[in-house]
């Protein structure tokens, strides 16, 4: 890709980003916040960071130098945002700050799926020392928020929204990894909102499906309704978000204590929010964290190691389907996708129990029981090829399911090999379905995420427990940002997805056909698809998957959904490495863009 930019200038890093150990305990931690309010003191709010250690050292890894130094490569849900990380990595900006100026693109772009009133999960490699990190900068429960504040009122509009922490993310991802000015990544983004960009079709199509809900609120109906046709906006017209520009001035001027730390941005926000009847205050800005977390590793395929997030994602949950479907691989295609099926099923059963440690210091029993080697294998006697089962409590379940759609994934790897794989979201498509018309910034319903004691959905289950609403708590997420590892050290994948629930069995699909089938990553991503989340009880399959595995699955038991390609499934992004040169794939099922920079040519 050939980028004509003018160089930056005045290249500063601020690192005062410092990683402290989280607390052994599990418990929700007390910040003893210093007064000051300089950049030291936005870097210290950072809550937890505990390190993987040199764990390729000992296999001589990082004595073999990868092919893929002096390539840069991005993968982005967004139509034309991979072009400007591409810049980004051009004018000698980090994986770090090519993913911020791409997700700041994609959040102008793509408002129904994430924005700055959302919240990420990170997956960091760092070539030098081969570590992997996680930084989850998800949305949190306000103060005042308890779990029975839903109970007798619908979870939408600005009480669903949770306390946002995109902004605070990105800036503690810059302070420690960040190269150009922060300042500089802003400007993409900003033209964006004022020059206007192009509607994708996507939103479009998201737009009109909630068109009512958009035309009745007027805040969302005031920036989707082209003043020049008087309706909602249709493909290919140029949408303008200049409120929100003004705000990502700010935040670019100001950094993130504009919006956390008493200034305007936040103010006002916080008015605008309580004014529609939301709970969050200046104070849960204030207190917001991110947490530095250990990623979840497990040795896949003899030759490669899986890294991915920890709870509250379902990092865990890929990393089990993975671990029992490892060794019940078969040629037989029909068969081997009725084994994964009922892996989907224990899996997302299984996920019914877990939730934030911080919070429900026992789910660390039911997450260790779920990692062990012991229960894959137990759950492996379990799987037939000729049979499923419709009682829940066989899979181990004990919940409320909660669907969610609104999300982004972006992978992103720099010249000198450090990369990074980030979900993004403001949970359901286009959020809280509200705005904030002094910013412009649209609410998350994160809270959404969250169960309610007492609450039966739509299906008739009861819900989670280890899920309740607790203030400061992060609800369980569907994202699970992943890299892949040979046994020296070097990326072989890093992959991710949007699209709710499904993401798990995405990205487990596409991890077993890129590693186990040994398909192109086009095709591992690309191949026609099947999902079951235990709850409803049906499969929820592509009309490309081939029909002699339709009818197998249907003399088996199963109850099955038919998806065309037009309709909502799994959106991937992800970097094959296997050529030994990065090659960057969106899925086909949602348009998005990829950049390729060669620094050796």
């Amino acid at each position: 890709m050939h980028v004509d930019v003018d160089v930056f200038k005045d290249v500063k890093l601020d690192n005062n980003c410092n990683q402290t150990y989280g607390n052994s305990n599990n418990t929700a931690p007390n910040d003893n916040k210093p007064q000051m309010k300089s950049n030291e003191y936005w870097g210290k709010r950072s809550l937890q960071f505990s390190t993987l250690g040199d764990t390729f050292d000992a296999l001589g890894g990082h004595k073999q130098k990868p092919g893929y130094l002096g390539i840069g490569a991005i993968a982005s849900n967004g139509e034309c945002c991979a072009e400007i990380g591409g810049k980004i990595l051009r004018n000698g900006g980090s994986a770090v700050d090519a993913a911020i100026a791409t997700l700041l693109c994609e959040g102008v772009m793509l408002p129904h799926s994430l924005g700055i009133g959302g919240g990420f999960v990170a997956n960091l490699y760092t070539k030098e020392t081969g570590k992997i990190e996680i930084l989850i900068a998800r949305e949190t429960a306000p103060a005042a928020a308890h779990q029975d504040m839903f109970m007798a009122k619908e979870i939408t509009g600005a009480i669903a929204a949770a306390t946002p922490g995109e902004i605070y993310g990105y800036w503690c991802l810059h302070q420690k990894y960040g190269k150009l000015p922060w300042k500089t990544l802003f400007e993409p983004g900003i033209e964006l909102c004022f020059k206007g960009h192009r509607v994708t079709k996507y939103l479009a199509n998201i737009l009109e499906f909630y068109r009512e809900r958009v035309l009745k609120e007027a805040t969302m109906a005031e920036i989707f309704i082209n003043p020049y046709t008087n309706d909602l906006y249709k493909e290919n017209e140029i949408m303008y978000r200049p409120q929100l520009g003004e705000t990502l001035k700010i935040l670019a001027e100001e950094g993130p204590g504009a919006m956390y730390d008493g200034g305007r941005i936040g103010k006002m926000l916080v008015e605008d929010i309580q004014e529609m009847g939301g709970i969050i205050t200046e104070e849960d800005l204030k207190n917001y964290k991110v947490r530095w977390e250990e990623p979840i590793v497990m040795p896949f395929a003899k030759d490669y190691r899986l890294f991915t997030a920890p709870l509250p994602t379902s990092g865990v949950v890929l990393a089990f389907i993975l671990k029992v479907l490892e060794p019940l691989h078969t040629t037989d295609e029909p068969v081997f996708c009725q084994r994964m099926i009922e892996a989907f099923k224990h899996g997302y059963g299984f996920r019914t129990n877990l939730g934030d440690t911080r919070y429900e210091p026992h789910v660390t029993e039911e997450f260790e029981k779920f990692i062990s080697p012991e229960f894959a294998d137990d759950i492996r006697t379990l799987i037939r090829d000729d049979t499923t089962c419709t009682n829940m409590g066989y899979y181990n379940a004990n919940f409320t399911h909660v669907e969610d759609h609104g999300t982004a994934n972006l992978s992103v790897i720099a010249p000198n090999g450090d990369a990074i794989a980030i979900t993004s979201t403001v949970n359901s498509h286009l959020g809280a379905k509200v705005r904030s018309r002094q910013t412009g910034i649209i609410l998350n319903d994160e809270m959404d995420d969250f169960s309610t004691p007492g609450f039966v959905n739509t299906y008739g289950i009861p819900a989670s427990p280890a899920n309740y609403i607790k203030p400061g708590k992060i609800p369980m997420s569907s994202t699970c940002p992943s890299i892949v590892l040979d046994n020296f050290g070097h990326i072989q994948l890093m992959v991710g997805g949007a699209g709710g629930s499904k993401i798990t069995s995405g990205v487990a699909q596409t991890i077993l056909r890129y590693f186990i089938l040994n398909e192109p990553i086009e095709a591992a991503i690309n191949s026609g698809r099947v999902h079951h989340q235990l709850s409803p009880m049906y499969i929820d399959i592509e009309t490309t998957v081939p029909e002699y595995t339709i009818d197998y699955l249907l003399n088996v038991g199963h109850e099955l959904n038919y998806l065309s390609p037009d309709k909502p499934f799994s959106a991937l992004t992800a970097i094959g490495f296997k050529t030994g040169k990065p090659h960057p794939v969106c899925d086909g099922r949602r348009l998005g863009s990829t950049a390729l920079i060669n620094f050796n040519a």
